[in-house]
């Protein structure tokens, strides 16, 4: 995880605070929703947010930029979780071949990335571009909380059944596949979100069984319910059309002296 995404995650309030702290993320992806991150001004949050502008820095002393890390950051959070609550969910005691624990990890992992795409698809693709567009994509990605939920997984799962060596590679390979296709659905609206999932859970399911000490053929269930998003996801603040014309006024104003 990159050292600004840390520093970030410790000026997060715990308690006192955190009323003001959510009141901004809530407002930037309410906007960034709407407007393009690049034309949205920490003015324009303020206003909505009602926060102080020194309240703002002291969570994000770096401005907008900073807004875009925590939030992506967020979404990446929130697939962890995703991810950990369809495993709980899973009754595996009534699983036993290694096909359909495959099958069933590689769904969780697809949901996770995918439903929450889904979810926040304007929020998420406007921040991915943003974020490209500044060079700050590789500072706001991380997948090793999420490497770390499918490791301890496959490790619970399959116990013996995988090569102890060949974890650490199934692993990081499985989520970085994933997260990559679903990076291509937050890029272009040219292929099906749907089919993209289905691509990724595919190989997936192919990547985990060569790390298992004895290969086995593709079947079984390959279904899942897809889970709404915890509690660290961000919606977005619902912005009034009095304050969406106002601040779409400014947008235009600011063009029009470029």
């Amino acid at each position: 995880m990159n050292e600004r995404v840390i520093i970030l995650r410790g000026l997060e309030p715990r308690h006192g605070g955190r009323g003001s702290y959510q009141a901004i993320l809530e407002t930037a992806a309410g906007l960034f929703a709407q407007f393009p991150v690049e034309d949205t001004t920490l003015r324009d949050i303020l206003s909505v947010s009602g926060v102080s502008n020194q309240t703002l820095y002291n969570y994000f002393p770096n401005g907008r930029d900073d807004i875009a890390i925590a939030l992506f950051d967020r979404y990446q959070r929130t697939m962890v979780e995703l991810f950990n609550n369809q495993i709980s969910s899973i009754n595996w005691n009534e699983i036993h071949d290694d096909v359909t624990i495959i099958n069933k990890l590689s769904a969780c992992l697809g949901r996770a990335v995918f439903g929450l795409s889904r979810e926040f698809h304007p929020i998420q693709a406007a921040l991915f571009e943003y974020l490209a567009k500044h060079r700050l994509l590789v500072t706001a990605t991380h997948a090793d909380e999420l490497e770390e939920a499918l490791t301890c997984a496959l490790s619970q799962r399959l116990g013996d059944h995988l090569a102890q060596s060949e974890l650490p590679r199934v692993a990081r390979l499985s989520v970085r596949i994933v997260r990559q296709i679903g990076n291509t659905a937050l890029e272009t609206k040219d292929f099906s979100t749907d089919q993209l999932e289905s691509n990724a859970r595919l190989l997936v399911r192919t990547l985990l069984q060569t790390g298992l000490t004895k290969h086995v053929e593709q079947s079984g269930d390959q279904g899942l319910c897809y889970q709404e998003p915890g509690s660290t996801a961000i919606i977005g603040a619902s912005i009034s059309p009095t304050k969406k014309q106002g601040i779409l006024e400014r947008i235009m104003k600011r063009k029009g002296r470029r």
